[in-house]
């Protein structure tokens, strides 16, 4: 199973509801309602709080990029990928809507392979109403191995294992990037995908405040990461557009 992870800022033209909208009620058939479905294993959007849109960014916070939502698409395979986005209906009906909708130069993405589940509280995922979805690059004093042990291990076991830090957080998912993806187009640089739930964004934010994220956390992302290069939003719960029983 494998997952493209795809971060999408609107087209300049469209005010955030109309983008929304047209996601959602226009985009999103041309997948599920045509035979593009075949390829797909699920389909999710993540669209982005609208209190998210005109909140100060606050203590370790990267600045806001304004990305608008997150598009997870799973495939049973790589070859499933390239089927889709090679078929004609695609060509001829998906890609002339991301020009409608999309400022397709700032979208950033990448093909992962299965997530590591660092936190999984039960029913967390169901009650979370707020998912925090980030995209970055490792340091690049750290090579590809080494990076993702110490993602998985080192940061993802402070959020394990440190109380403060666990309390908040529902569930917690790591998508390093898939080793074909960085053969197949070494012009993305990124590495990762960083997927959290809290109860709220209130519970986000308020997490910020713990002093384990100062003395901790901040230090470990300075070391772990190109901290210029690190992107996030906060997403309502995911609309699944195509579901599949087998996948989260």
């Amino acid at each position: 199973m494998i997952k493209a992870i795809c971060f999408l800022k609107r087209n300049p033209a469209l005010s955030a509801e109309q983008f929304h909208r047209h996601w959602r009620e226009v985009h999103a058939p041309l997948f599920a309602d045509t035979p593009l479905r075949r390829h797909i294993r699920r389909y999710e959007q993540n669209p982005r709080l609208p209190a998210d849109y005109d909140r100060a960014r606050r203590g370790s916070e990267v600045a806001d990029a304004g990305f608008d939502g997150v598009t997870v698409l799973w495939y049973d395979r790589l070859e499933d990928f390239h089927a889709m986005v090679t078929d004609s209906l695609y060509k001829a009906q998906v890609t002339p809507d991301e020009r409608t909708l999309l400022d397709t130069a700032a979208t950033c993405w990448l093909i992962a392979g299965p997530e590591q589940v660092i936190v999984d509280k039960p029913g967390g995922r169901a009650r979370a109403q707020a998912k925090l979805l980030s995209i970055f690059q490792r340091n690049p004093r750290l090579d590809r191995a080494t990076f993702r042990k110490h993602w998985h291990e080192n940061h993802g076991g402070l959020f394990q294992n440190v109380p403060s830090l666990n309390k908040d957080i529902l569930a917690y998912d790591q998508n390093p990037r898939l080793d074909e993806d960085y053969a197949m187009a070494p012009e993305r640089t990124y590495d990762g995908v960083t997927e959290q739930w809290f109860e709220s964004l209130d519970t986000f934010v308020a997490s910020l405040e713990e002093p384990e994220q100062a003395s901790m956390v901040v230090p470990d992302v300075q070391y772990m990461l190109n901290t210029s290069t690190v992107h996030f939003l906060m997403s309502a719960p995911p609309a699944v557009i195509i579901a599949d029983e087998q996948t989260r």
